[in-house]
C-alpha cells in the first residue's frame, strides 16, 4: 500500500471541540450535513498529479487504475470537485464582507467630511464666524485664534460692502470641496464665485485647512481684497414740506439759515463710533460726512452710492460708478423749530427741546442740547413712578393720601413747604413729594428700575447716533430709601429732553413707545408696549390734571377744544452735586435706625435752599390728549438747565412749541 500525501489545517473549534464558529462555520456545517465535505478533523482523500504534472483534486501521488464498481465500469468522480465549492463560497463571503465593511467605512468618512464643510458654509451664510472657526483643523486653529479669524472674515465682507452671503452645496474635489458663494453688496451688486475648501485629516478627524484666500470668492493665494472709492455729491436735506432746503449743495446752504443752524449740524471726518457703519456703506475713512445734527443722523440716506473698484490683488473683481442720492425729505417742521428756538432764546447753556409725533414717531423738531445734555429729571420722573404704581395695583387714580407738608421719615418736604395730598390725581397735579417719596419706597428699587428701563432709561435710543443714555442706578445698588429719592427724579437719576419727550409720547400713544424717525412719513410707527392701555388712560387723566389745575397751567395750548396733558419738574441740583445733602443724610439715619422716624433732621425742600441757578426746570407735555380726527398727539420734552422751576420757565416753552406743532 503506497503512502499518500495528506493536507491538514489548524482550525478554531467550539467549546465542545465539534465545529468552528462564525459565518464560515455555518457554511462548513451545512456542507458536512449534505455530505459534500468531510467533517472537521477528518483527513482529506489523497491527491494525485494530473497528466499535466499538476496536483489534481483528491488524487493519489502514484498513478493507479481507477476503482471499478460492481458493473465493472469506473466509479463516478463528479462529486469530488463539488466538495470544494463550499470552501470557495466561504472565501467569497469573507472577502465580500471585508469589502462591504471598507466601503461602508469609506462612505461614513466621506459623509463626515461633507457635513463638516456644509456646517462651515452654513455658518458663513449667517456670518457665524465662531462656528466657522470651530470647524478649522488643529494646525490652523492653533495659530489663528477666533478673534483674528473673525476680524479677517469680517474685514473682507466690509471691504466688499457685503449685505449678505449665500452658500451652496459643497462639491467634492481632489483635496477637499468646492463651495459656491454668492455675495450681495451695496456698491458692486452681486458677486458670484467658488471657494476651494481643502481638508486636513479625514472622516471624523477632518478639519478645514484654512488660508486667507478663503475669506472671499475669487481670491488666489497671496492676494488681498482691496477697494478704491469715489464719493458722489451729498444729497440735499429738505424740511417736511418737501420744498424748503435745510442744507444743499457742496457748501450746504439753506433757505432758512437761522432754523437750519438749530438742526442741520456739520460735516467732518467720521466720528469714531460711526466708522464701521459708514465703511459698510462703502464710505472711505477720509470722506466728509455728517458729524452732528441731521447730517449725522441721516448719513445713510445722504451719502448716496459710492463708486469704485474692488480688486483681488491686481485683478479687478467688480467696478461701479458713483451715484448721488435723491434729496431727503425730513420730518422737521420749520414752524416747530422756529417756535422752539424763539422760546429757548434766553435759556442757559445745556438746555434743549425735543418734539415728537406720538403716532408716527416723527421727530418734528429739536433745539439746543436735545439729547446731549444730562440733568436730574426732577418731578417728571413721577411719570415713571405713577405708571409703575398703577400698573402694579399699588395705587389707583382714586386712592387718597393724607395732606401733609413732608414725606415723614425721609427729610423731604413739598415745594415751598405746602400741604399736599388728596387723590392720586390731585397729588400728581400738585407734584406732592409727600406722596411720591413713600410710593417709591413701597415700589422698591427693582420695580422702579424695571419701569424706568421700559420707558427707555439705561439703553441707547435707536436711530440717534451720539445720543446720551438717560440713566437710573441699577436696582442692586439701591435700597428702598434711595429708590424713594430716585422716584422723584433726584439722587443720581439723569435724563435728556429726548428721554422726557419719548416718555411723554408713550403715554400719549396709549402706552406704546413709537420708534423714532427723522424722515417724513404718514405711517404709524413700529412700537413697543411699555404699559397697558388701562394704565396709559390713567396716566393721561393724571397729566391732564397737571395742566388743568396743577403746576403746569402755563403749558396749556390756547386752541379751542384741545386738551393738554403734562408734568412739571424741578430738579434740585444739590441732591446730585452736594456730598452733605440733608435728605440723603436723613435717609441714611433712617436706614441705621429704621424704627426712630422722629429722629430725622428738620425737613428741607429736597436738599437745601432753592435759587434760580441751583435748580433745573423741566416740562413734559402733549396735546391733544387723544387723537382728534387726523391730528396726532404731539409730545414735547423741555429742559432749562439751572433756570428756576419747571412750571415757571419750562412750561411756557412747551406751550409755544405745541401750539406751533398743532398748527403745522
Amino acid at each position: 500500500m503506497s503512502r499518500t500525501a495528506t493536507n491538514t489545517q489548524s482550525r478554531p473549534v467550539t467549546g465542545d471541540g465539534a465545529y468552528p464558529v462564525g459565518p464560515a462555520a455555518e457554511a462548513v456545517r451545512a456542507a458536512t450535513i449534505r455530505g459534500r465535505m468531510p467533517a472537521p478533523g477528518r483527513r482529506r482523500p489523497p491527491q494525485r498529479r494530473t497528466s499535466g504534472g499538476s496536483l489534481g483534486p483528491r488524487s493519489p501521488v502514484t498513478r493507479a487504475a481507477p476503482p471499478r464498481g460492481r458493473s465493472g465500469r469506473p466509479a463516478a468522480r463528479a462529486a469530488a470537485p463539488r466538495r470544494l465549492a463550499p470552501v470557495a463560497a466561504v472565501v467569497v463571503l469573507l472577502v465580500a464582507g471585508v469589502a462591504a465593511y471598507l466601503l461602508l467605512d469609506a462612505r461614513a468618512s466621506r459623509a463626515a467630511e461633507r457635513d463638516l464643510v456644509a456646517s462651515y458654509a452654513k455658518a458663513w451664510s449667517s456670518k457665524d464666524f465662531s462656528t466657522m472657526h470651530g470647524e478649522l483643523g488643529d494646525e490652523v486653529s492653533g495659530r489663528l485664534d477666533e478673534a483674528r479669524f473673525t476680524e479677517i472674515m469680517r474685514d473682507a465682507l466690509t471691504t466688499a460692502t457685503a449685505r449678505s452671503v449665500t452658500t451652496g452645496e459643497p462639491e467634492r474635489t481632489d483635496d477637499g470641496f468646492a463651495v459656491p458663494v454668492v455675495v450681495r453688496t451695496r456698491l458692486f451688486g452681486t458677486i458670484r464665485g467658488t471657494v476651494a475648501v481643502p481638508l486636513e485629516g479625514s472622516g471624523d478627524e477632518a478639519g478645514i485647512r484654512w488660508s486667507r484666500r478663503m475669506a472671499f470668492p475669487g481670491l488666489r493665494a497671496g492676494e488681498a481684497l482691496t477697494r478704491t472709492t469715489e464719493m458722489p455729491a451729498r444729497a440735499d436735506i429738505l424740511a417736511r414740506d418737501g420744498s424748503t432746503v435745510l442744507a444743499g449743495g457742496a457748501d450746504r446752504t439753506s433757505d432758512v439759515p437761522n432754523i437750519a443752524s438749530q438742526v442741520v449740524g456739520a460735516l467732518g471726518t467720521a466720528v469714531d463710533t460711526d466708522r464701521s457703519s459708514l465703511r459698510a456703506l462703502g464710505v472711505p475713512a477720509d470722506a466728509k460726512v455728517g458729524v452732528s445734527g441731521l447730517e449725522r443722523i441721516l448719513n445713510p440716506q445722504l451719502v448716496g452710492t459710492p463708486g469704485g473698484t474692488l480688486k483681488a490683488g491686481d485683478r479687478v473683481i467688480a467696478e461701479v460708478r458713483p451715484k448721488k442720492a435723491r434729496a431727503v425729505r425730513s420730518s422737521i417742521s420749520i414752524a416747530v423749530v422756529k417756535a422752539a428756538a424763539a422760546a429757548q432764546a434766553n435759556a442757559p447753556d445745556a438746555s434743549g427741546t425735543t418734539v415728537i409725533d406720538s403716532r408716527t414717531g416723527e421727530v418734528l423738531g429739536f433745539q439746543g442740547s436735545a439729547w446731549s445734555a444730562l440733568q436730574p429729571p426732577g418731578s417728571t420722573m413721577k411719570i415713571v413712578t405713577a405708571a409703575a404704581a398703577l400698573e402694579d395695583g399699588v395705587a389707583k387714580t382714586t386712592t387718597t393720601y393724607p395732606r401733609q407738608t413732608e414725606a415723614e421719615g425721609f427729610g423731604i418736604q413739598n415745594a415751598d413747604g405746602e400741604s399736599c395730598g388728596g387723590t392720586l390725581v390731585e397729588s400728581f397735579a400738585h407734584s406732592c413729594n409727600s406722596v411720591f417719596v413713600p410710593m417709591g419706597a413701597k415700589l422698591g428699587p427693582k420695580r422702579l428700575v424695571e419701569m424706568a428701563e421700559r420707558f427707555g432709561f439705561n439703553e441707547k435710543t435707536a436711530g440717534i447716533p451720539g445720543a446720551q443714555i438717560s440713566t437710573i442706578p441699577e436696582a442692586s445698588t439701591m435700597d428702598d430709601r434711595q429708590a424713594a429719592v430716585s422716584a422723584i427724579g433726584q439722587g443720581t437719576v439723569q435724563a435728556t429732553s429726548l428721554q422726557i419727550a419719548l416718555m411723554t409720547a408713550t403715554i400719549a400713544n396709549g402706552g406704546r413707545q413709537p420708534e423714532l424717525t427723522f424722515l417724513r412719513t404718514s405711517r404709524t410707527a413700529e412700537t413697543k408696549r411699555v404699559i397697558s392701555a388701562k394704565t396709559a388712560s390713567g396716566m393721561r387723566q393724571l397729566m391732564a390734571a397737571v395742566i388743568a389745575d396743577g403746576t403746569g397751567e402755563s403749558a396749556r395750548v390756547p386752541i379751542s377744544g384741545i386738551v393738554t396733558g403734562g408734568k412739571t419738574g424741578t430738579a434740585e441740583l444739590a441732591t446730585t452735586q452736594g456730598a452733605q445733602c440733608d435728605a440723603e443724610a436723613a435717609a441714611r439715619a433712617q436706614q441705621q435706625q429704621p424704627d426712630k422716624v422722629a429722629e430725622a433732621p428738620e425737613p428741607v425742600s429736597a436738599c437745601g435752599n432753592v435759587d434760580g441757578k441751583s435748580t433745573t426746570a423741566w416740562m413734559s407735555a402733549f396735546a391733544p390728549l387723544t387723537r382728534r380726527g387726523d391730528v396726532d398727539p404731539v409730545a414735547v420734552g423741555v429742559l432749562r438747565a439751572r433756570n428756576f422751576q419747571g412750571g415757571g420757565t419750562a412750561a411756557p416753552v412747551a406751550r409755544q412749541v405745541l401750539t406751533a406743532a398743532l398748527g403745522r
